[in-house]
């Protein structure tokens, strides 16, 4: 994809899927805003990224403070100017049954996922220049769902609504606003959090016979970044290797 020259930001972007996602956009031209609560995390990606012969600039960033969120987008303009991008990658895997979920547990799932996800979308659309591209990282858990995870699943299926209703709103500008919907994919969240068996028969059914892996979703997001998904919008993209469950 030809990025060249766009600025972009990208949440949650200190490892994993975020870190791959920068990385694609910034090897397709793009000037990246790492963002991410683990400043460490954040550094070392910039530092990948410039390594390689890309701009990129870390910010430290908490989406469940609205004013952690506009810092962001002030030091883009700050930097490199107004963004063309914006990914919204940064949340909060949590499972649970729902007979032990607490309130606490409920806020601390919201307030990154969902109300993290929200002023996001919003101060993308008060800052991105016009023709510009947003897209959210959700769940394949939306289509379907597991025991356990009624909780996250519920926060990925509000952010599938924000996405529908931000796209009718933003497209008299030309900004696009779509999601991906990775199946379980291959990041050191996973690989700490899900033991190996479970790990191994995911891998039994899946007709690839592996999971995901960052890339797989990088590659997607850097398509719906480009002006070649310009005609892409409110749409969700199902990216779990044809996995049916």
């Amino acid at each position: 994809m030809d990025l060249k020259d766009q600025i972009a930001i990208v949440t949650g972007a200190g490892l994993g899927m975020g870190r791959a996602i920068a990385e694609k956009l910034s090897q397709d031209g793009a000037l990246v805003v790492v963002a991410d609560k683990n400043e460490e995390g954040a550094q070392e990606t910039a530092c990948i990224i410039t390594a390689a012969g890309g701009k990129a600039l870390a910010v430290k960033a908490d989406v469940s403070n609205i004013s952690d969120i506009k810092e962001i987008f002030e030091k883009c303009k700050l930097n490199f100017g107004s963004p063309d991008i914006f990914v919204a990658n940064v949340g909060l895997t949590y499972i649970s049954p729902l007979v032990e979920i607490s309130e606490e547990d409920y806020y601390r799932v919201y307030d990154i996922n969902a109300k993290g996800t929200l002023f996001c979308l919003k101060e993308a659309g008060l800052q991105l220049k016009d023709g510009g591209r947003i897209v959210a990282i959700s769940s394949s858990m939306t289509r379907y769902p597991d025991k356990g995870r009624i909780l996250y699943a519920s926060t990925k299926a509000a952010l599938q609504l924000m996405v529908e209703v931000a796209a009718q709103e933003l497209a008299e500008r030309g900004i696009t606003v779509n999601s991906v919907m990775p199946g379980l994919t291959d990041t050191p969240s996973v690989r700490a959090g899900l033991p190996l068996d479970i790990q191994q028969m995911i891998i039994n059914k899946s007709p690839f016979k592996r999971l995901g892996n960052p890339q797989d979703i990088a590659e997607v997001v850097s398509f719906l970044c480009s002006k070649n998904s310009q005609w892409i919008s409110g749409q969700h993209i199902l990216v779990n290797g044809g996995c049916l469950f």
